[in-house]
């Protein structure tokens, strides 16, 4: 019986894109190939922000909750409209009708004190440089909290595209540079396969006043406080992955 040798190689190469991981495969019955994983990075300015707000009210009754919120509601509905932010662009996310309680110690029980109505709602806007604008005339409109904000890029093809080429360069250039630690030479690319899940398009950021969101949860800034909101956010990091075989 004809004996089969088979040899895996296995190295972590580091690159001038990324880092990158690399593994051969040779055997004497059957085609020899290497094959390389490549990872590409681009960096662009998003031109999306999204704007997390709420407005709270309480009453006596749900009715009365309720009408106070609907209020106050289309009053930072009209404010944000007249920044030119479109009605399709302002979207409820949650809204709830509770009953407020409150905890008596003299009779160590809970109470009903009335209603309390929450509805939080999304603020998609394209002046990314100026969002604090946004949330000043929707804390003087009657706003009662803001919470995050979100930076996004809205169509980030062209530089997923980019950071494609880059990943495909990035392994092609491993790969070579593996052929000729083993003395050989590359020959054509038989297998490529994209790796989607590298893709990240959004970076969620909050007021400074409260937090860095660069690596951090949801942070809340009382808008019944007056702060004016000074909002700052990073560059946003478009990666895209591939695996490549090629024969030697």
């Amino acid at each position: 019986m004809k004996k089969i040798m088979a040899i895996a190689i296995t190295m972590i190469m580091a690159t001038s894109v990324v880092p990158t991981t690399v593994t051969a495969f040779a055997a004497e019955t059957t085609q020899r190939t290497i094959e390389v994983s490549g990872r590409g990075v681009v960096t662009a300015k998003p031109d999306v922000a999204n704007i997390y707000m709420t407005v709270e009210t309480k009453g006596k009754t749900a009715e009365q909750a309720q009408k106070e919120n609907t209020e106050i509601a289309e009053q930072v509905t009209n404010a944000l409209k007249a920044l030119d932010v479109k009605d399709e662009n302002i979207v409820t996310l949650h809204y709830s009708v509770d009953i407020d309680r409150a905890y008596n110690e003299r009779k160590k029980a809970w109470e009903q004190q009335g209603y309390r109505v929450y509805n939080r709602f999304m603020v998609k806007v394209t002046d990314v440089n100026n969002v604090g604008k946004y949330i000043d005339a929707a804390t003087k409109a009657g706003v009662t909290s803001i919470g995050s904000v979100s930076f996004s890029i809205d169509d980030p093809t062209q530089y997923y595209k980019q950071a494609l080429q880059a990943a495909v360069k990035n392994a092609s250039s491993s790969a070579t540079a593996l052929a000729e630690a083993l003395g050989t030479q590359l020959d054509d690319c038989i297998f490529i396969e994209e790796m989607t899940s590298y893709n990240s398009y959004a970076k969620e950021e909050a007021m400074d006043a409260i937090s860095n969101m660069a690596t951090t949860g949801i942070a809340n800034m009382d808008a019944r406080s007056g702060s004016s909101a000074n909002i700052k956010y990073e560059d946003i990091e478009i990666t895209a992955g591939v695996t490549m075989k090629y024969a030697f």
